[in-house]
């Protein structure tokens, strides 16, 4: 369950929050990154690991 609080008639994105989380990236970056590359996990993981790399 997420901590982030929910907006009224807002859903969470849950695929977004659960990338965010997992590679330590904000919301807003995990839902560009599933726009632009789908929702294959193996690449968005991969994307995702990336857009950490660029900003460590």
């Amino acid at each position: 369950m997420s901590n982030i609080p929910i907006e009224q008639g807002v859903e969470p994105d849950l695929k977004a929050e659960e990338l965010a989380g997992k590679h330590g990236i904000s919301v807003e970056e995990a839902q560009r990154i599933i726009a632009e590359n789908g929702t294959d996990r193996a690449t968005i993981d991969g994307a995702a690991e990336a857009a950490k790399d660029e900003t460590d």
